[in-house]
């Protein structure tokens, strides 16, 4: 572990991506609507029990379907 890297990252990485912009015009936004189709849909479908497991086989059947589709 470097820790000057450690310290840089820490105490300096918000003024630098105020003053330059995101690194490479990086976006969460991708992974946001991911989270929301993949975790909360699913979450409020479950029962409230056993939830991981019901959120897998949620996604389990989104994948397959989503991969049937653009397999045709």
């Amino acid at each position: 572990m470097k820790l000057p890297k450690l310290h840089s990252w820490k105490y300096h990485i918000v003024d630098i991506i105020k003053e330059f912009g995101t690194i490479a015009g990086y976006t969460t936004e991708t992974y946001e609507s991911l989270h929301k189709t993949y975790v909360k849909t699913s979450y409020r479908l479950s029962n409230k029990k056993n939830v991981e497991e019901q959120i897998m086989q949620y996604v389990s059947i989104l994948v397959n379907h989503i991969s049937n589709i653009f397999v045709k």
